[in-house]
Formats: structure tokens, sequence, C-alpha cells
């Protein structure tokens, strides 16, 4: 009587242990990294105010050395001479060709609170899906109090709104359906777009800056999937063919 394992079962043990592999090579080397760029742009024009037509500012990108890893975005706003209302704007951020994302939906809108916050201070925030506050409260997270206005600019590195629903009607209990995630993946190359409305009458703002920081998937990660996936596929139609019954001779 063999002891000896079946065909079958040693190639899918290999299969199992080359994944394993994939795997620890893609998350456990050190890998050789691109540097980041940041590509910064000065506007320094009003938002209309009360008009859902909005501002645009779009801007055609050249090609990156990899694909996106991860994006983050930084916007500088100064209220108008009238004073401002940060709760009344939508800002977003859009990839023509595809990818969107969602940086501001009306700041502190709630079924309580129908307009949103009512500061009028100048704004210096960036937006990183890794940061550990939602720019939708900020005011509970920088007072403890959501009735509390601010009296200090607003600064620092905040989760993007995310919230896709239109801005007469989101709230913050809404699905965060656009994060900067949605970015990952895509190239580089093509025409990005901000875009901010003040859909509200009463308080204004002027875009002054906004710039984006884009970080690419590493070289050694990119090679080594692709390495991966050829190898992967060909070990499973190996696999295929020596497990496939033989026919039987009549």
């Amino acid at each position: 009587m063999s002891l000896r394992p079946p065909k079958s079962f040693v190639s899918f043990a290999r299969l199992s242990r080359l994944i394993c592999l994939g795997w620890w090579l893609t998350t456990i080397l050190p890998v050789a990294g691109y540097q980041p760029q940041t590509f910064q742009f000065t506007v320094q024009n009003a938002i209309p105010d009360g008009d859902l037509a909005g501002l645009a500012d779009a801007h055609l990108l050249p090609p990156g050395p990899a694909p996106i890893e991860s994006i983050t975005v930084t916007l500088a706003l100064s209220p108008a001479a009238g004073g401002g209302f940060l709760g009344d704007l939508f800002v977003s951020l859009t990839r023509l060709e595809t990818g969107y994302t969602v940086l501001l939906n009306r700041p502190g809108r709630s079924s309580r609170r129908p307009f949103g916050y009512s500061d009028g201070v100048p704004v210096r925030i960036t937006f990183d899906d890794e940061a550990a506050y939602d720019i939708h409260k900020y005011r509970s997270f920088l007072t403890g109090n959501d009735d509390l206005p601010l009296d200090t600019p607003l600064t620092g590195v905040w989760q993007p709104d995310g919230r896709t629903n239109h801005p007469n009607f989101v709230l913050e209990t809404d699905l965060r359906a656009a994060p900067l995630s949605d970015m990952s993946g895509l190239s580089q190359e093509g025409t990005w777009m901000l875009f901010l409305a003040d859909v509200s009458t009463g308080g204004a703002y002027i875009l002054e800056s906004w710039s984006l920081e884009v970080r690419y998937v590493p070289e050694a990660r990119v090679s080594t999937l692709l390495s991966l996936a050829l190898l992967s596929a060909w070990l499973v139609r190996r696999f295929r063919r020596r497990t496939a019954p033989s026919p039987r001779v009549r």
C-alpha cells in the first residue's frame, strides 16, 4: 500500500505555498517606492453665493510613474468681506475620466440643524482617509459641543465628508460612499477638477488655493503581483490537467 499523497494533493499544496509566498513578498518584504508628488494650484476666486452652479477649477495632470496608491487634498478658503458660512459649502474632487470623491457636504447639517454650521472662520485643512475624525462633525471633535461655534481658523487633517446625497438633503447619518480611496488604482494622467458650491445665500467664501498629493503603488509590489498572477495561472492550468479524469478505453 502506497503512503504517498496523490498528485492532485501535491499540486494543490504547491499552489497554496505559492500564494502564501506571494502574500509574504507583497506585505512583509520592503519595496522600492516612488516619491510622492504634490500639485499646487493658486486660484483666488470667489465661490458664488447661493448658486449650485458653483466654481470649478480643473487641471490636466501628467502620467505618474505607477498607479495611484492614495491621495490627500489640501484646501485653503477665506471668508468673503461679508463673512462666511461653512454649512453652505459643498466641495468635490473629480478625475473626469473616472473617479469621484466628496470632500465637504454642508458640514454640520443634520435633522436638527438644516443649515449646517454657521462658522465663518478661515479654513486650512487637509483631507486624508486615514485621519481620525469626520469633517462633517468637526465641532464635536474640536470643542466637544456641536452647538459651540469656532472662534479660530479651522485647521488640521480630516477624513473627507464622503456623503453623496444632494446638499439640500444631506444629513450626518447618511452613508459615506465617496472617500478618497475611490481614486486608488487609477492613473494620475487626466483632468482633475475641484468643484465648490455655496448652496444657500448669506455668507460666502473665497477659494485661495488647493493642492493634491499623490502616492504611488511601489514598484516591487507591482512587479511581484504581476509575476505571482502569471505563475498562479500557470500552476492552476497544470493542476487541472493532472487532475482531469483519464478517458476510458472501451
